[in-house]
């Protein structure tokens, strides 16, 4: 496979505890317009501890790149797809350093004495302190997902998310607002309203 007239669209998102940008690369001489179905192709996880792979994780991706698409008006067809989606996640082991900078905390009150007729009373005088810098580690995921044409057999368009992913407990929810992140900026957007069938009002 290999991608042609490839350009990098970077768009900075919110990924709650999966922080980080969402990166596309997009070959801009397909018109995707004309994709109206879809099958999975071969995906890939690449991760050292099990926890971050198991069978609801796959169905989590699935799902929610599945729901994204239906709102464009693209559905499955496992027997003749227009395009194919694959996807990859694995996990890195990774260190920062936190503090490393001063900070100004509470102001005291020192019992002091005042010339000039104040005689004694309580002062004020601003503390200070320093953070010293603490290292720590953390496990990023990172989660790919490629779209191939399935006549051609080319990469067209390519989606990358890549943030901290530690809590468990937020994994999923986690993965679903990746993907989100990611299919947000497929070459046909969602529309704003779906028309329900039956629906004839004009907006």
């Amino acid at each position: 496979m290999k991608i042609k007239s490839i350009n990098i669209v970077v768009v900075a998102i919110l990924f709650t505890a999966m922080a980080g940008c969402a990166v596309t690369d997009i070959d801009r001489s397909v018109d995707f317009n004309r994709y109206k179905t879809f099958g999975w192709g071969h995906s890939e996880v690449k991760v050292n501890n099990p926890k971050y792979s198991s069978d609801l994780i796959n169905k989590n991706i699935k799902t929610t790149v599945e729901n994204e698409l239906a709102k464009r008006g693209i559905t499955v067809d496992p027997s003749d797809p227009d395009f194919l989606i694959s996807y990859q996640t694995y996990t890195e082991k990774k260190e920062n350093v936190s503090g490393g900078h001063p900070f100004y905390g509470p102001y005291g009150y020192p019992l002091r004495f005042y010339p000039y007729g104040f005689g004694w009373g309580w002062g004020w005088f601003p503390f200070y302190g320093y953070n010293p810098p603490r290292p720590y580690s953390f496990t990023e995921g990172t989660l790919i997902i490629d779209i191939t044409d399935a006549k051609s057999k080319e990469l067209i368009w390519r989606g990358t998310v890549s943030g901290k992913i530690d809590n468990m407990k937020k994994l999923q929810r986690q993965i679903e607002k990746g993907v989100r992140a990611i299919m947000k900026k497929y070459p046909v957007p969602a529309p704003d309203k779906l028309e329900l069938p039956g629906d004839d009002s004009v907006t």
